[in-house]
């Protein structure tokens, strides 16, 4: 299978490209595009044979979570569950942005997605061509950085393609991204913030 590239502008995204990559999602299957952090993975979460080739491109295991991007808090609230103060502050502070937050997960989130713990972890993105492929595809979207474990992610299609080149369905060409840093994950506790990744958003005391 030969990766079909489409190139796309980021802050103009032309339709037809957003069209395609909601295409290739609703049909079950993978695309890497950039994202506000960097380029990253976007499949249905409601595919779950998506959802395996994920974690195969990812060498991730069975157990370990997707973050999920979201659209809106529309969205959010049917897939999360108690939802606390600090939660709603963090949500105030910094959506949308670069900051992945974990919830417990409702009922409606398939298995295949769900942590260890019954959560999920959900980001709500601050960027034109995440937000259009979203609305595009009408669901929230399973979307880990393009990189292999252990590897760091990929900043420009070049970086996509020497690892993944005939192993995903769609790349979309958005050039170089400069400002290239994963979002942060944080995990709400009774007392305090837990920091699960470092990414580009620094939490002061909250």
């Amino acid at each position: 299978m030969a990766t079909r590239i489409l190139a796309i502008s980021r802050q103009m995204p032309e339709w037809e490209a957003v069209s395609a990559a909601a295409r290739v999602i609703d049909s079950g299957g993978v695309i890497c595009f950039p994202t506000d952090t960097v380029y990253g993975f976007a499949a249905s979460i409601y595919s779950s044979g998506a959802l395996a080739r994920l974690r195969t491109l990812k060498a991730r295991q069975s157990e370990e979570p997707f973050v999920i991007i979201a659209s809106d808090m529309g969205v959010v609230r049917e897939l999360a569950t108690g939802v606390t103060a600090r939660h709603r502050k963090l949500i105030k502070t910094y959506w949308p942005g670069p900051l992945t937050i974990v919830f417990e997960a409702s009922d409606l989130v398939p298995e295949a997605v769900v942590g260890q713990s019954k959560t999920v972890a959900l980001r709500i993105p601050d960027d034109i061509l995440t937000q259009s492929i979203l609305r595009a595809c009408g669901m929230p979207l399973a979307s880990p950085s393009a990189n292999i474990r252990g590897k760091r992610p990929a900043v420009c299609p070049e970086d996509v393609l020497e690892h993944f080149e005939g192993k995903i369905d769609l790349l979309l060409d958005g050039g170089l991204i400069e400002r290239s840093e994963p979002s942060t994950i944080v995990k709400v506790g009774t007392r305090r913030l837990e920091v699960l990744r470092s990414g580009r958003v620094f939490l002061g005391k909250m």
